[in-house]
């Protein structure tokens, strides 16, 4: 069976820009009269839009009444003002997601962003039509929990089963790694965030690269057939 590939987006395909993603923040903190303490030395690397936004918002009023309210926001500003400017697509990323459809490959999304902004974003990096089902974070706050939903969407979509191990998550962090392991999916790590390789190699991914073109000479590693270098 070719394998199942679950891209992870903020790290492993592209990078919203820091400015952009700064005046989002800034917005929503201005609207709902937050302070900027709340955002501050908090890593969101890794981590569901869900269980941040949650966070942040008992931090802040020390109940969750406004999730909706704030996420629906947060939504809306991302659907309206993310453009490819806001965007830098990670080298390699593009010309392996090419490649993956090339060899037939079926390609999902397991990403931690709410699936609405995990869309607008893919689209804004031109790869909106590539990605048909996937795991998100408006689906569950734990992310060890998202391959597994990505799972069924991948059964409800095709209407077929397949087993955990034809599936291969890809991302640039630890929790990606670990969720793969969860759900019994092969794990390739990619030094494309703010993880080392030493780190990722901790947490003993199938497979460690620099750059997602790695992959396709690699394959074996996977226990899948050696595809040829793209």
């Amino acid at each position: 069976m070719k394998p199942i590939l679950l891209f992870d987006i903020d790290g492993t395909l592209l990078h919203v820009k820091r400015e952009f993603l700064r005046e989002v923040i800034n917005q929503i903190l201005t609207e709902f009269k937050f302070t900027s303490n709340n955002v501050k030395n908090r890593s969101f690397a890794g981590r569901t839009d869900r269980d941040i936004f949650m966070e942040l918002i008992y931090d802040h009023t020390g109940s969750h009444d406004l999730f909706d309210e704030v996420t629906s926001r947060y939504k809306n500003l991302m659907n309206e003002s993310l453009s490819p400017d806001a965007v830098d697509i990670i080298p390699g990323a593009a010309e392996f997601v090419e490649f993956a459809k090339s060899e037939g490959y079926e390609m999902g999304l397991c990403t931690g962003n709410f699936r609405e902004v995990a869309y607008a974003k893919v689209e804004s990096a031109g790869m909106g039509n590539d990605f048909s089902f996937g795991g998100f974070g408006c689906d569950h706050q734990e992310r060890k929990h998202l391959p597994g939903l990505a799972s069924r969407s991948y059964r409800n979509l095709y209407a077929e089963e397949a087993p955990s191990e034809a599936f291969v998550v890809i991302g640039d962090t630890p929790n990606d790694i670990q969720s793969a392991k969860y759900f019994n999916a092969k794990s390739v790590g990619v030094t494309t965030g703010h993880f080392g390789a030493d780190e990722l190699r901790a947490n003993s991914p199938d497979l460690l690269v620099d750059s997602l073109d790695e992959i396709p000479e690699n394959l074996s590693q996977l226990g899948f057939t050696k595809a040829s270098r793209m």
